[in-house]
């Protein structure tokens, strides 16, 4: 019998190279490189990105937002008209954000308790009446056509 090669490949790749492939063909190398350089790079300035139609500024803002987290820096983002805002972030932020996260949270309304939760979800799809009617009809037409068969055969 003759051995037939596999499908799968196997490469052993070294560890360092590893965790640069890890983002995989999501994001250029070069795009990556350059907002890592840009990241580190700040100071006390801010710098904008203008975008081409092709990227759209929430993607940039998480590759941002992501890159930083990596970089341990804290990092702003704001989106603009064309492109988006970015500066390391200060204690000002920070105020800013828990202020407004603050705002936004919703209390709870007297008199009106937390939604319990419920049991496992079933597919709860409704048939319309017209879709039950058929239903039985056809189910009732099957079964006059069993019992004509076994009285034809009897």
């Amino acid at each position: 019998m003759a051995h037939q090669s596999s499908p799968i490949e196997f490469e052993d790749v070294p560890l360092a190279q590893a965790r640069l492939l890890d983002r995989g063909p999501r994001m250029d190398p070069m795009l990556y490189d350059t907002l890592r350089k840009k990241i580190q790079a700040l100071s006390t300035e801010a710098t904008r990105i203008h975008l081409g139609p092709e990227i759209t500024p929430a993607r940039i803002k998480r590759y941002l937002l992501h890159m930083a987290r990596q970089l341990n820096m804290p990092v702003t983002v704001r989106l603009l008209s064309g492109g988006l805002l970015f500066w390391r972030a200060t204690e000002e932020d920070a105020q800013q954000v828990q202020e407004t996260a603050g705002r936004l949270h919703t209390t709870p309304r007297r008199g009106k308790t937390a939604p319990q939760p419920r049991g496992p979800q079933r597919n709860t799809r409704r048939r319309s009446v017209h879709a039950r009617s058929e239903a039985t009809e056809f189910s009732r037409r099957c079964n006059d056509l069993r019992l004509a068969e076994r009285e034809g055969l009897t």
